[in-house]
């Protein structure tokens, strides 16, 4: 009788692990902005909508300096978004909340990490106006993956503004850098 109890108890703590093994995998997917249907260019993608046109471009570095912490170097990304409001009213609550960021050639995923803005510190637009806008990943999470100078990687943003409207950018290629 305990056999068939701890063989319970075993098969119990392991349809619990599964379960959450699968719901994790199930957020991180859904948490992810998709792979695009063709593979970016050298050039920046062009969104166009009725209220708005935008493209983006980011840079990859990992930064040795000046004390690399137990995790292993700090991955950052900056992700610059140039957007025109082609509407009739001003949008004021322009945000593009997280980035997901892929290998070049490929539409294999290396991270999904959270954006910031970092400039302009309002990205109120008005109609006719364009500005750029700069994020950066939430640095609250330190990500240190093992990324070799000069890999290429490419980037797809959601942006999203109004009421619900949003879009997604991919950048064209770029290389990761090392700052020492």
């Amino acid at each position: 009788m305990t056999d068939r109890r701890v063989l319970a108890i075993v098969v119990f703590v392991v349809s619990i692990a599964l379960g959450l093994g699968v719901a994790r995998l199930f957020l991180s997917l859904s948490f992810q902005v998709p792979p695009p249907s063709h593979l970016p260019g050298a050039d920046p993608e062009v969104i166009v909508t009725d209220e708005l046109t935008a493209w983006a471009r980011a840079t990859y570095h990992q930064d040795f300096m000046p004390a690399i912490p137990e995790e292993g170097p700090p991955f950052f990304v900056v992700v610059t978004v140039s957007v025109t409001n082609t509407g009739n009213s001003t949008i004021s609550n322009f945000e593009v909340p997280r980035v997901t960021i892929y290998f070049n050639g490929t539409r294999i995923p290396l991270v999904t990490l959270n954006l910031r803005v970092v400039e302009p510190d309002t990205c109120k637009i008005g109609p006719n106006e364009s500005i750029v806008v700069r994020f950066v990943n939430d640095r609250e999470t330190i990500f240190s993956p093992t990324i070799e100078e000069g890999t290429a990687l490419y980037s797809r943003v959601i942006a999203r503004w109004g009421d619900g409207s949003e879009m997604i950018l991919t950048t064209p290629p770029s290389r990761v850098f090392y700052t020492f």
